[in-house]
């Protein structure tokens, strides 16, 4: 059950990283220049106080000083990567280890 979870978490955010990617690209296409959006203004864009509970849920977990030197790097990184690469990481994590076993059709011994 949680592999499963972590294939559809991980296919969720990859989808979002490739809706990304082509929002990226036709922002590129139209300045005449590499655009990437970071990932703090895509979440600035669900809710705009989105970060700040961010900050003020994980500085809990890993520290102040953690936060300060990693988080603004982290939020600043292309949301096409992070999402990207994250939801490939765990559709990975939840993938089948053995493959299925090869049956003949119900209803027919094989």
């Amino acid at each position: 059950m949680l592999s499963f979870v972590a294939r559809v978490l991980g296919l969720v955010l990859f989808s979002i990283g490739v809706v990304s990617l082509i929002s990226d690209g036709i922002s590129s296409i139209a300045a005449d220049a590499v655009v990437m959006t970071p990932l703090s203004g895509s979440l600035s864009l669900i809710a705009p106080d989105f970060v700040d509970r961010i900050e003020a849920a994980v500085t809990p977990l890993i520290g102040e000083a953690t936060w300060a030197e990693w988080g603004p790097a982290v939020l600043a990184w292309p949301t096409l990567a992070v999402a990207g690469l994250f939801g490939i990481f765990l559709m990975l994590a939840g993938a089948r280890r053995t493959p299925r076993s090869t049956r003949g059709h119900v209803g027919f011994p094989s």
